[in-house]
């Protein structure tokens, strides 16, 4: 499923991502677009590099994503943790949120 969130124009603004090397920028623009809907995907530097640059695959390596996923933990984007062996990435920015109709639902749920 997409993400329901919508990016905010905070992160024009943002210190923490204006902190980033431009292509470090891009890759975290990337990856807001393929984290779930609380902002979390896989760690897995493959999978990540395949989601993120799906069609640029020959020109991203893998050390490159990492270094990318070192710099956003570095300035406090990410967060990143291990369940049960598997790494995951955790968004911290509020330059995303998530959409109206998300937190509607969500309201809805715990009223239930």
């Amino acid at each position: 499923a997409m993400p329901n969130r919508i990016i905010r124009d905070g992160i024009l603004r943002s210190e923490k991502v204006n902190a980033l090397e431009p292509l470090t920028e891009l890759f975290y623009r990337r990856l807001m677009s393929v984290v779930d809907d609380y902002g979390r995907t896989e760690a897995h530097p493959t999978l990540l590099r395949s989601s993120c640059y799906p069609l640029l695959i020959d020109k991203v390596d893998e050390p490159t994503v990492k270094n990318h996923l070192k710099e956003c933990q570095k300035v406090g984007l990410i967060q990143l943790y291990t369940v049960d062996g598997k790494h995951f990435i955790q968004l911290t920015s509020k330059c995303e949120q998530r959409s109206a109709s998300s937190r509607i639902l969500r309201r809805v749920l715990a009223d239930a």
